[in-house]
């Protein structure tokens, strides 16, 4: 069986290898983070907005304009060749700069929980992916198990030592599992299709590998977090509308000049300075409690998300220790007398130690072990790396 399976496995790999590229975690996790279309889209969301804060300037639009006055009746009409108003808001500058800044900051701290979201979900697919890899070899094992219980049944049939029932339920078990190796492989490509999602639009990747040790997880890295910045920024974002709403109210200058001509007389110019105040107080007002209300609001979302990512955090950490005690279990027990047990159905029952249904009864718990480990090692990976990028 040894050998057999081997030529069996190291053909299926052959076959996968040729079709995916092969590509470790940190590899994939660092492509998607250049490549990925959303992640690029808030990267350039946050430099658009980064430029935009030198476009504040406390010079407003610059009229132009002509016209006459005094005009008919013989008079010397009074003719502007040429006017030019600036309006200048002085006083809104600062605030202005202040709001694009924040909103700047709030793109930055979006892109960097975007970054952090694909990141646990590329890792998700790419630990889902390894793992029907582990179950496809799983099947695969089993396959060539059940192939050579057959091949074993069906000679003893030919010499009349078993009878048809037996050899009919050997066939049976093996054609069972014959089709649970080929769904295994379809779920397998699946989950290299899953994994590409985030990788390319018309290449295949396949994992190559998960480190499965668990080091000691920080739990002071919380309080630096995305999703925390993210909520300081939003809060501070706050502050700044307040600000610039207030600015508003502000007194606004404007300065005029133009040449002017008096009849036939051409040579004289004219100007004049001005202030412009705002009087609509009534709306005013309502706006700057409609945004100190928001202000509120943030507040009350990022102490209910402090809540949140503090008690997910605490769950994180306690299904990091179950999952690992469980793995720990299959390691060192359950996965080495799962493949003994294998090993020694087969010989036993070669030997007439036991009969088929004794053999079926071993293979499937066998089985039933190795399918129970690649659960609980996908569980405590995907909680490893959700602890890193949630």
């Amino acid at each position: 069986m040894t050998k057999r399976y081997l030529m069996i496995i190291l053909t299926g790999l052959a076959t996968v290898a040729q079709a995916q590229r092969p590509i470790s975690l940190e590899a994939a996790l660092a492509k998607a983070a250049r490549d990925y279309p959303a992640l690029r889209a808030a990267r350039l969301k946050a430099a658009g907005l980064e430029a935009m804060k030198k476009s504040v300037s406390p010079f407003g639009d610059l009229d132009l304009s002509g016209g006459g006055e005094e005009i008919g009746h013989g008079n010397d009409a009074v003719y502007t060749l040429a006017r030019v108003r600036q309006n200048i808001d002085p006083f809104s500058v600062k605030s202005k700069r202040a709001l694009l800044d924040r909103q700047a900051g709030v793109a930055k701290a979006e892109e960097a929980v975007a970054g952090r979201d694909l990141a646990r979900m590329v890792a998700a697919d790419y630990i889902n992916d390894y793992a029907a890899r582990l179950r496809w070899m799983n099947m695969l094992r089993s396959d060539s198990l059940y192939a050579d219980f057959e091949e074993v049944a069906r000679r003893r049939y030919e010499l009349k030592d078993i009878s048809l029932l037996e050899y009919q339920t050997a066939q049976s078990y093996r054609r069972q599992i014959s089709l649970s190796l080929r769904e295994a492989a379809r779920d397998m490509e699946k989950a290299h299709i899953a994994l590409s999602q985030w990788l390319s639009a018309d290449t295949l990747f396949m994992a190559t590998g998960v480190d499965t040790t668990i080091t000691h997880i920080d739990e002071t890295h919380a309080e630096h977090h995305p999703v925390h910045l993210l909520a300081e920024q939003r809060a501070l974002l706050s502050e700044a509308n307040i600000k610039e709403l207030r600015s508003r109210m502000a007194p606004k200058l404007f300065v005029e000049a133009g040449l002017q001509k008096i009849g036939p007389r051409a040579g004289y110019y004219a100007w004049q300075a001005g202030v412009s105040i705002p009087m609509s107080f009534g709306a005013h007002k309502s706006t700057m409690k409609a945004a100190r209300i928001a202000r509120q609001q943030v507040q009350a979302e990022n102490e209910d998300l402090e809540r949140q990512h503090s008690t997910k955090h605490l769950m994180l950490l306690s299904d990091l220790n179950k999952y690992r005690q469980s793995t720990d279990y299959y390691v060192r027990t359950a996965l080495p007398l799962a493949r003994e047990q294998q090993r020694v159905a087969l010989v036993s029952y070669r030997a007439r130690s036991i009969g088929y249904l004794d053999f079926i009864q071993a293979a499937d718990q066998a089985l039933k072990a190795e399918m129970g480990y690649v659960e609980t090692l996908t569980q405590l990976l995907q909680t490893k790396y959700e602890l890193m990028y949630y």
